[in-house]
């Protein structure tokens, strides 16, 4: 056993003083000696008792995302209608849009009633004397003119005074008088609907069906004219145009001419 003041080394000890250095200029040096030998380990040691169980954690951040996507998935009652809400303020009027494709035409509408008779006019002038004469005789150069305008009858055998007028297709009356009008109008392939029109209101109509040959609708009445009234001839219905000309075998003559004078010249 060795004291305070000792350093043991190997079988050697070398005394030191604890309040005094080594006498001399020299120190003493100390070698450190050889690890010794490891003991065997121990017996284990007895086994400790279990701790408290710790509360539970809450729910993380993920669980709680997890659970609300499960409730949204989940069919929910309807809830109930809330209250109407209030109109809202007129917007901004918006551009305006492209013009739409024309329609097409609508069924004729009754005929109106009858109007009041208009107040009587100046008398006429007619200085053609007492051996007046009116009349014309004419024929078409074209089938299936178009509905509901003038036909043109372009072919003329006879104009007494020139009152009819081939580009318009009208009579105008130059003078006053009773007037015969007749035509008669070869029609194929087509039906035919035609009048006769004294001032743009009809006096005769003539309707003739195609029955796959030809055919020859015709009419003729009497009107008192007077001056610059207009007679002609049209066709009333779409699609009835059945009016046909032949330059070879076959034509289409409107025709008319004064009867008498209605006023002494």
């Amino acid at each position: 056993m060795s004291s305070p003041n000792q350093h043991i080394h190997g079988s050697r000890e070398v005394a030191t003083s604890p309040s005094s250095p080594p006498s001399g200029s020299a120190v003493c040096q100390v070698q450190r000696g050889l690890p010794g030998t490891p003991e065997p380990l121990g017996l284990p040691g007895p086994w400790a008792l279990r701790g408290l169980q710790g509360r539970m954690a809450r729910a993380g951040r993920m669980e709680r995302k997890v659970k609300r996507e499960m409730e949204d998935r989940e069919p929910r009652k309807p809830g109930v209608n809330g209250r109407e809400g209030v109109f809202g303020k007129a917007g901004r009027r918006g551009l305006k849009g492209l013009r739409g494709t024309p329609g097409g035409s609508g069924k004729r509408g009754p005929k109106g009633e009858l109007g009041d008779v208009g107040q009587q006019g100046a008398p006429g002038g007619c200085n053609c004397g007492s051996a007046a004469r009116s009349a014309f005789s004419v024929a078409v150069t074209k089938s299936y003119p178009k509905e509901r305008l003038p036909i043109r009858f372009s072919r003329i055998m006879l104009n007494e005074g020139n009152h009819y007028n081939a580009s318009s297709g009208k009579f105008v009356c130059a003078v006053p008088g009773v007037y015969y009008f007749t035509y008669d109008i070869t029609l194929a392939n087509k039906h035919l609907a035609i009048g006769l029109l004294h001032n743009g209101q009809y006096k005769i109509r003539t309707f003739d069906a195609n029955t796959g040959n030809h055919d020859v609708a015709s009419g003729s009445t009497v009107l008192q004219l007077q001056q610059s009234d207009q007679v002609w001839l049209q066709i009333f219905y779409a699609e009835q145009n059945g009016l046909f000309f032949d330059p070879f075998w076959t034509d289409s003559t409107f025709t008319g001419f004064l009867l008498y004078l209605t006023r002494s010249i």
